[in-house]
């Protein structure tokens, strides 16, 4: 999640570190912006490479969906999407933004309303950083998923990214509440059910004349394996 402003909460009924209805209304004008697009460009390419080719009609459960702009991506790649989120106001509009084969609920990721092994998929894409209990939560998604080749689909803003660190220093910004991970952190997290794969992507100038060279920078550091850019892609089979 890229932009806005908003109150930081953690309680004991919620999951979430941050309040995102307050900033509902505006989340997704990120996306319309160049720096916004690039990054949605080369974190879909990073997914793209992880996420499994199913028959249409897979389930994915996709946790803190926000507005329903990744359950639309999910859809257009076949899958039966429920699209969960702890903000009311978020998931209002991702009804509004009416997805093909996409419900949507409002849910607290660390107490999902459904049966075990329901899915076939549960992603959280930039969803873990604002939980309370990120384990916690990766647990509840396994319980989710089928265990007979289940898959976790996550993607999360790395700490070792200079454009996500400057993001956090600014106090009123969303990242302030976030506890972001670094490529180690993730398969840390996720190592417990699986042989993580991680991906760094999202390798985007700071300076936005340049962001046009951005698939270069994603193709050069993929090839020299440079840990910082700014988004980290990774799937566990159960």
């Amino acid at each position: 999640m890229h932009s806005g402003d908003g109150r930081c909460f953690v309680n004991k009924s919620s999951a979430s570190r941050f309040d995102f209805g307050r900033i509902s209304h505006r989340y997704d004008a990120w996306y319309r912006t160049p720096r916004g697009a690039m990054y949605d460009r080369l974190e879909k390419r990073a997914i793209d490479s992880l996420l499994p080719c199913v028959p249409n009609g897979g389930r994915l459960l996709e946790i803190g969906c926000g507005t329903g702009h990744w359950s639309e991506y999910f859809s257009n790649k076949g899958f039966d999407v429920t699209g969960v989120d702890l903000s009311e106001e978020m998931i209002a509009i991702a009804r509004q933004r009416k997805v093909s084969r996409a419900v949507f609920d409002v849910s607290d990721a660390a107490r999902l309303p459904f049966g075990d092994a329901s899915f076939d998929v549960a992603a959280a894409i930039t969803a873990l950083e604002f939980t309370a209990d990120p384990a916690g939560v990766v647990a509840e998604m396994v319980r989710c998923v089928k265990k007979a080749g289940g898959m976790l689909i996550v993607g999360v803003l790395n700490r070792l990214s200079a454009y996500n660190r400057s993001k956090q220093r600014k106090a009123a910004s969303m990242y302030a509440s976030a506890s972001l991970f670094s490529p180690a952190d993730l398969r840390n997290l996720l190592s417990p059910f699986g042989e993580p794969m991680v991906l760094v992507a999202g390798f985007v100038p700071r300076w936005d004349l340049l962001i046009g060279l951005s698939p270069m920078l994603e193709w050069a550091g993929g090839l020299t394996a440079n840990q910082r850019g700014a988004f980290l892609a990774a799937k566990v089979t159960l």
